[in-house]
């Protein structure tokens, strides 16, 4: 239904409701005398809401509690036509948040304002149905504004990061916002004051815009790869691809089967954005990144809309973001970007978990207390296969009282890695995975941001290689960040005890909040959007919940 129709309605709804008000028993309220009506209310209030498996359910019995501060039919909250429009409005306008209209009732609202529009005399049970209707689309869309339409704890249990405000201060936030004198504004206020929110939603409106213009087209090819410098009929149907999301792409007439450089570039471009190796080669992993279809990254940033409708809107005045799917750490200081990172991952079978936690303190030199994982399925195998292993390694058996075990002690062919009792440490040094400093936050995962002596690993675009902790590539960078506002840390301090090779804890004046996250879309400031791979096949979980139909 258009919008001026349903305005239409709404008036003529309205002066209904006006008309009744003035001639009810109770200025100010519809008397309810029948037992007729009476059975209609409760039959309303008995109405369930059975959100879908997975969904942020509504309570009913807060609605129920809602009517009866609203003293039943015609509550103040809904008489008058402004507000019901800004509800419908704000409905019709969900979709960019990527949000489903269906979800809040819409079709029945416009149905039961045409019928009690177009009623000579409108019944009592329509008139509360009426405002029944406008009390649950408003209550869902603002829980789904606030907290989210999915239910993390379903729809993607690993997510354990700060979550926005809930419980029993979350009703009073809704009852506040139900009864606004401007609910547009209310609902505005509830949506994540984060700017990569706002970026994402200006991505969303733009991929829309591609769809609706008919998406971008296929490409296939027979080529193995394609690269600079090649001429063959599948470059201008390459080049046709990418101007359908990236816009035109300059070339030469004469020669349009030219793989140039100007559409080297552009493929560069096409792979950052799509979390591939940015190396200007269309290979196997580039052609399907170029036939993922325009709905499929619609799907993927609604779906990373949601998550930011997870997160807390307060993370810290100064903390520590990493975004695993990103591969980068970044540190923000009042809202802006201060120090960014490269950062390599966990593997799918190691993931790094979503968290969030308080840096205290950072080891400069750290040893290394292999954790139980590691030690299980990597370590002892390996001390097993090779009676050196240790040695190499410089690494030592500990009882866990801290007395050290001599190997050679040990029938290591007796032993079970999932039974083994001791401890084993690496100590310090060039070929400790720690590398030269470890920056610690407490967690449950055993999970911190380290060095690693493996710099190869940061000259791939995707990083996921670690077993679950976060290694960056300019940990001296870090710690100087962190430490700058301590005046006992200059540079040269630093340098001398990384040098020195000891040992030694350095805690942190002021703590930083830490946030581990997973977004696989994100957007720039002119909503530019990227894609991450999803390394830990955690999308399609959520993108299933999301379009269940919540009614």
């Amino acid at each position: 239904m258009e919008i001026s129709r349903i305005t239409h309605l709404i008036s003529g709804l309205i002066t209904a409701l006006l008309i009744m008000l003035f001639t009810s028993s109770t200025p100010g309220r519809v008397s309810v005398d029948s037992p007729g009506d009476s059975a209609a209310m409760a039959s309303v209030n008995s109405e369930p809401v059975n959100p879908a498996a997975g969904m942020v359910s509504v309570n009913a019995g807060f609605i129920s509690r809602l009517h009866e501060k609203g003293a039943g039919f015609l509550s103040p909250r809904w008489d008058n036509s402004d507000k019901i429009l800004q509800v419908i409005s704000a409905i019709y306008n969900s979709p960019a948040d990527g949000l489903d209209p269906d979800d809040y009732n819409i079709a029945d609202i416009e149905k039961m304002a045409e019928r009690i529009a177009s009623a000579g005399d409108p019944s009592y049970d329509d008139i509360f149905r009426m405002e029944r209707l406008l009390d649950e689309a408003f209550i869902r869309l603002s829980t789904h504004l606030g907290m989210g339409k999915a239910s993390p704890d379903i729809a993607d249990p690993e997510w354990k990061a700060l979550r926005r405000n809930t419980g029993q201060d979350w009703e009073i936030i809704i009852e506040n916002t139900l009864n606004a004198d401007d609910p547009l504004k209310a609902l505005q206020r509830l949506t994540p004051r984060h700017h990569e929110y706002q970026n994402l939603k200006k991505a969303l409106q733009e991929y829309r815009r591609i769809e609706s213009a008919g998406g971008w087209g296929s490409f296939t090819t027979s080529l193995k790869k394609i690269e600079m410098g090649m001429r063959h009929p599948d470059v201008a149907s390459l080049r046709k691809r990418l101007a359908g999301a990236q816009g035109p792409i300059e070339f030469d007439p004469a020669d349009e089967e030219l793989f140039d450089q100007t559409l080297h570039d552009q493929v560069v471009v096409f792979q950052q954005r799509n979390g591939l190796e940015a190396d200007g080669v269309v290979g196997k992993s580039t052609v399907e990144a170029l036939n993922i279809p325009v709905s499929d990254r619609i799907s993927a940033i609604e779906a990373n809309l949601e998550r930011w409708r997870w997160v807390n809107d307060d993370l810290g005045d100064r903390y520590v973001m990493v975004n695993t799917a990103d591969y980068t750490l970044r540190v923000f200081e009042s809202g802006e970007l201060a120090f960014t990172s490269k950062a390599i991952v966990g593997t799918n079978k190691r993931q790094t978990p979503v968290f969030s936690s308080v840096m205290k303190y950072m080891v400069v030199n750290p040893d290394w207390t292999v954790p139980p994982q590691i030690l299980r399925q990597d370590v002892i195998p390996d001390v097993i296969r090779d009676s050196a292993y240790l040695q190499k390694k410089n690494m030592k058996i500990f009882t866990h009282d801290g007395s050290v075990v001599d190997p050679s002690s040990i029938d290591w062919q007796q032993v079970s890695p999932n039974r083994f009792p001791y401890m084993i440490k690496q100590e310090p040094g060039k070929a400790n995975p720690l590398g030269e400093i470890k920056f610690m936050f407490p967690n449950q995962y055993d999970v911190y941001i380290h060095d690693t002596p493996s710099r190869w690993q940061f000259s791939k675009s995707i990083r996921p290689f670690s077993s679950g902790c976060i290694r960056i590539n300019n940990v001296r960078d870090f710690a100087r960040f962190l430490l700058k506002d301590d005046t006992d840390w200059n540079m040269g301090r630093l340098d001398e005890e990384i040098d020195n090779g000891r040992t030694r804890t350095i805690v942190l004046k002021e703590p930083v909040p830490v946030h581990i996250l997973y977004f696989t879309a994100w957007a720039d400031n002119d909503g530019t959007a990227y894609f991450g791979k999803d390394i830990y096949n955690r999308d399609r979980q959520l993108i299933r919940t999301l379009k269940k139909d919540y009614r």
